[in-house]
């Protein structure tokens, strides 16, 4: 499919998903539960990534997917999590998993954990400038394919040192998710790229513009041992310029154009 006619086919396709789920969430009340309007958006998303994976172009192919997340998250109003909260270690253990897993569950089981490149500073109110962070958590098994992974994740955010050995500074922040049951999986799991999204409030501004480093540790549930860890260095992103701003320094010089 040429790139222009699969982009058109995507937008007018994005249309009618946004215009359903309008409909679906204001008109129909007989089925008006959250969990009926979030799997219909998840379906739909899940469409439109597919005519979005179809685009060559890399850059326009990682704006659409990212675009459609975007999107997804608007419809569910996910909101974002406070730091703290208790242990992972706490956590209870999901019914059915206190013993030994079958086989068949250890060959899927989470072998390894990426935290995804789309991980960033985020702005979850009308306030300019970010105020949290959206992570996203791949977990990995045995064969190198996501995979889904109950249990619980420990999140936290390090000062970045880039002259010694330990580059983990300060810590910054520190988070605690527990994903052990279906409800949490479908409130955190993004089916479009497959991985678990994590909208996360900090209790104090970072710096805008400075590196920090994200770690990421998941704590399985009972009968699995292996705890695994990951770290990725982003940077918090500056808040734009506001359009006022903009528009006096461009009456102060006008010729600046």
């Amino acid at each position: 499919m040429p790139v222009c006619h699969s982009a058109v086919r995507l937008g007018g396709m994005v249309a009618v998903a946004v215009l359903a789920v309008g409909l679906t969430a204001g008109c129909s009340r007989a089925r008006s539960s959250t969990y009926e309007r979030d799997r219909l958006v998840a379906e739909l998303t899940e469409v439109l990534r597919e005519e979005a994976l179809r685009v060559e172009n890399e850059a326009r192919r990682e704006r659409l997917v990212t675009g459609l997340i975007q999107v997804r998250d608007l419809m569910t109003g996910k909101a974002p999590v406070p730091q703290g909260g208790p242990s992972a270690a706490d956590g209870p253990v999901p019914k059915g998993m206190e013993g030994p897993p079958p086989d068949w569950a250890r060959m899927f089981a989470p072998r390894s954990l990426i935290i995804g490149f789309f991980t960033q500073s985020k702005n979850f109110d009308d306030v300019p400038g970010p105020d949290g962070l959206e992570v996203r958590l791949q977990p990995l098994d045995q064969f190198g394919d996501p995979t889904k992974a109950v249990g619980s994740y420990r999140i936290e955010v390090f000062q970045y040192r880039s002259h010694t050995g330990e580059k983990r500074g300060r810590r910054l922040g520190h988070w605690f998710v527990s994903v052990l049951d279906a409800k949490a999986n479908r409130r955190y799991y993004d089916p479009v790229d497959r991985s678990y999204v994590f909208p996360l409030l900090w209790d104090h501004d970072i710096d805008e513009g400075s590196a920090v480093i994200v770690q990421a540790t998941y704590y399985p549930p009972g009968g699995f041992t292996q705890k695994l860890f990951a770290q990725r260095l982003i940077r918090i992103e500056a808040a734009p310029p506001e359009p006022k701003a903009e528009a006096d320094e461009a009456s102060r010089n006008p010729t600046a154009r």
